[in-house]
């Protein structure tokens, strides 16, 4: 195995535990690599993971290498990079805010924060599955090869990147759009923006591809203003 990505799938484990992602043993994370797939193992202390936490799957699920049992949550890793040449590494996490929206069953697809808009797209609800079965990977079905995130419902998150760096800060931003979007509840709730809106943030943004359909607010009424005579 390479001790390299076992190594950074540790000290990713670990960031997640200090960021309050996970709490105990929750959670799962993986990568892809030419030799297979890198997962944690099933029941990992994500704060205190360790090489030997970290195992080798082919894409076909066989376990290849590892001193533990790979993640009973493989199957989903498995299924996503099928279904996805474009994602190198996955995050399935239980952070507070995200997870919240999804105990609630509320996907987080309300156009409101650019940066969210620009970076992972609208984040779709999967119905509930249950943990550890292939009953996960068929709820994800609907949305896998246009999401970069999507909420399992009453479960957590699961974030897709080309590396596993890039879906852990985009587990982040998800969950601080998502604390701030609670946050905006007390004040009336966030406003989101028109399609007109969106659609100028897509037309600065080129390269951009966006990804899942978004809620947007309607688009204000124009007034013709009253004529004003002077006598």
């Amino acid at each position: 195995m390479n001790f390299s990505l076992q190594k950074t799938l540790v000290d990713v484990a670990h960031e997640i535990a200090a960021l309050g992602f996970v709490a105990g043993y929750d959670g799962n994370l993986s990568l892809r690599a030419p030799e297979g797939v890198y997962i944690t193992a099933s029941h990992t202390l994500k704060r205190k993971a360790s090489i030997d936490d970290i195992s080798l799957m082919s894409l076909d699920g066989k376990w290849l290498e590892g001193q533990r049992r790979p993640s009973s949550e493989s199957s989903m890793h498995l299924y996503i990079y099928r279904e996805r040449p474009d994602v190198h590494a996955i995050l399935h996490t239980h952070p507070v805010y995200a997870t919240a929206f999804a105990a609630a069953r509320r996907a987080l697809d309300l156009a409101v924060f650019p940066e969210v808009i620009l970076d992972i797209g609208a984040v779709p609800l999967a119905p509930y599955a249950t943990p550890s079965t292939d009953e996960v990977a068929a709820s994800l079905s609907p949305f896998v090869r246009h999401a970069n995130a999507i909420l399992l419902a009453n479960h957590g998150v699961v974030v897709f990147g080309q590396d596993i760096w890039q879906a852990l800060y985009r587990t982040e931003k998800l969950e601080h759009a998502a604390k701030t979007l609670l946050a905006a509840e007390a004040l009336g709730g966030a406003h989101a923006l028109t399609l007109t809106q969106l659609q100028r943030l897509f037309e600065t943004h080129p390269a951009f591809v966006p990804r899942g359909n978004f809620r947007t607010a309607p688009e204000p009424e124009y007034h013709q203003p009253t004529p004003t005579s002077f006598a």
